[in-house]
Order: C-alpha cells, then structure tokens, then sequence
C-alpha cells in the first residue's frame, strides 16, 4: 500500500471516502471521489518522487460537501526527504479529516489546520531521532472545504490556486522562498523566480526549523470553479494565476476528450502529462476540488 493512502473512511455524522491509491510512490492517482482528485509523477529528471499527497472527500449529514487536500514536497538537498513528506501529509490529513468527520457545528478550522501543521511538523521530528537539521525536510500546503469555505495553510513553496469558471483566478497561498522575497521587495516575478536560488525556501517542516506556524487564506465559494493544490514542480511551468488556469481549462478538455464525466483525478492527470511534456524537470503533484456555489451561510 502506498503511504499516501489513508483510511479516513465514513461513520456518522460525516461520509469521507477513502482515498484510493492506483500505482506506486513514483507514479499514482488519488480517487476519494468523482469531484475530488490528485497525481503525482516522478517526472523526467529528478528521482526518486520526494513529493506525496494524502486526500479525503465526502459530505456532511446535509450533504454539502467536505474535503481536505494535502500537498508535501521533499527538500531536494534533503536525504530523507521522501520520508519527511509523506510523514507531514499523513499526520496533517487524519488531523483534518478527523475533524471535519467528528467535530462540532463551530469547528474552529483556522486553529485545526494550525494544530495540523504543528502535528506535522512533530511527526517528522519524532522519526528523524538525533538526526541533523535539514535532514528530514519538505514544505506543506493544505486546503480545507467545510460549509462553503476553503482554508489553505501552507510552508515552503508549494502553492493552493482558485480558478472560477468565471472571473479571474487567484493564488491562495504565498510562496516562503528567497523568490518571494526579492518579490516582496519590488522585484518583477518572471525575474525574481529565474534567479539563482529562487527556490530556496525560507520555512520548511522537519529538524532545525524556527516556525511551523503555516500562512492562512479563506476564500468564501460563492462560484462554481476548481480548487487546485500543487508541488512547484506543476507551477514551475505556469506561475501566474491566469497562466495556471489556462493549463487547467486545457486539461480538462482533454479529460473531458477521454470521459465526459470528467473526474478531478483525470484532469489531474492531464496536467501532470502536460508538465512531463514540457520538461518534468521536477516531481510533479496535483489535487483538484471540483466545487460549486454554496448558497448556506
């Protein structure tokens, strides 16, 4: 069994479907649900897969929609890296779902996703014993749906976008790398992101770091449109917002060429195929929430 899966089966008052692994650590799908999906690919040049995922999805007893999306990517320079991702997105994922099975009608999500980082970061400590800084390391994103509201938290560099089916799309997260930084301090992104060291990070989970406290975003779904949460090896090839959503509307084209359905691992699929054909200069990894409009307060 791959160490992405994880058993966050059903029980009242919530259903959250299993996320069902299909391949192996260098190449696999998620299929917790039709709506709810993610890849994840070795890529052409960088082996072994230090990237993982772990998803849960399902509904609540009013049959609105629940999820929870995790994305880890290992620390290239990191020797146990592999080890360090899947641990954070096992630890964070049953922390979550966990929760959006078993907690209150005023389930604090903010202060859970926090704890979920925390626990994450605690996970990767306990197994690394006496090992020296940097040496268990990745960074974390996760998305949260509950009642009609998205919470991303995230450390490192890999990103959470919104893309609508109408109106223009939006990055979630904010990258803690020496990019964002130069960015921070006036620097265009297409030059600050080519730069040496671009992608060297400035939080991370693992050994030796100062802060797992993660960056928060809420965006309320008031339009139906795709949830995306990826490694920088898939937005590498489309940073921007809009360059992102152009990638994601072709997918699902494709996607939809092979099965009108259109399930959110297929279209995930098609990405990760898309960046192996530009390069897969890196481990790629994607999930999609297909989401609607949520009328309720």
């Amino acid at each position: 069994m791959a160490r992405q899966q994880i058993d966050v089966a059903g029980g009242a008052p919530t259903d959250l479907d299993v996320a069902s692994v299909t391949g192996d650590r260098e190449s696999f799908f998620l299929r917790p649900a039709t709506w709810a999906g993610g890849a994840s690919d070795v890529g052409q040049h960088h082996t072994p897969n230090q990237d993982a995922i772990a998803m849960a999805a399902g509904t609540d007893i009013d049959g609105r929609p629940l999820a929870v999306a995790c994305v880890s990517d290992g620390v290239s320079t990191s020797p146990h890296s592999e080890d360090a991702s899947a641990l954070a997105v096992e630890a964070a994922c049953t922390w979550l779902a966990d929760g959006l099975r078993n907690g209150p009608s005023n389930w604090d999500v903010d202060a859970a996703m926090n704890k979920a980082f925390a626990l994450a970061n605690t996970s990767i400590v306990a197994a690394s014993g006496a090992s020296e800084p940097g040496t268990w390391a990745c960074t974390l994103v996760v998305a949260v749906l509950r009642h009609g509201r998205v919470v991303v938290g995230s450390v490192g560099d890999s990103r959470s976008y919104w893309v609508p089916d109408a109106g223009d799309p939006v990055a979630l997260s904010t990258d803690d790398s020496m990019a964002q930084a130069q960015i921070d301090l006036g620097v265009r992104r297409e030059v600050a992101e080519a730069s040496s060291g671009a992608h060297a990070i400035t939080k991370w989970l693992g050994p030796g770091t100062q802060a797992v406290r993660p960056s928060l975003t809420s965006l309320r779904v008031d339009e139906p449109g795709w949830l995306l949460t990826c490694s920088d090896g898939l937005w590498n090839y489309a940073s921007q917002p809009k360059a992102m959503a152009a990638a994601l509307h072709q997918a699902i084209a494709r996607a939809a060429a092979v099965d009108p359905s259109t399930p959110a691992w297929a279209v995930c699929g098609q990405l990760v195929e898309w960046a192996n054909r530009l390069g897969g200069h890196d481990n790629i990894t994607v999930t999609l929430l297909r989401l609607t409009a949520d009328d309720e307060d």
